[in-house]
């Protein structure tokens, strides 16, 4: 049964509230602000290669698998995949 709530339905929210972890104990474990964790679960804030090696191996996800998470989010946010520019 997933472990999430209506506050972490973005891709990246899932596979971290089903891995068991609050947003809260991820930052600190990836020692980055809670607002940060949560900016890049929705996807409005680009993810260091550096963090995103984190969550996948503090996740229990391969790389793929987050990369397409990320790439949704990204996508419900309305932002391109690569950078920060609205898409047109």
């Amino acid at each position: 049964m997933p472990r999430w709530n209506s506050k972490d339905r973005t891709a990246l929210g899932i596979i971290r509230a089903n891995a068991g972890y609050s947003r809260e104990k991820a930052a600190a474990i990836m020692d980055v602000s809670i607002s940060r964790l949560f900016d890049y679960e929705k996807g409005v804030t680009d993810i260091p290669i550096g963090i995103a090696e984190e969550m996948a191996i503090l996740y229990h996800v391969s790389f793929d698998v987050l990369r397409e998470a990320i790439k949704a989010s990204k996508a419900a946010s309305g932002m391109s995949i690569i950078g920060r520019h609205r898409k047109a």
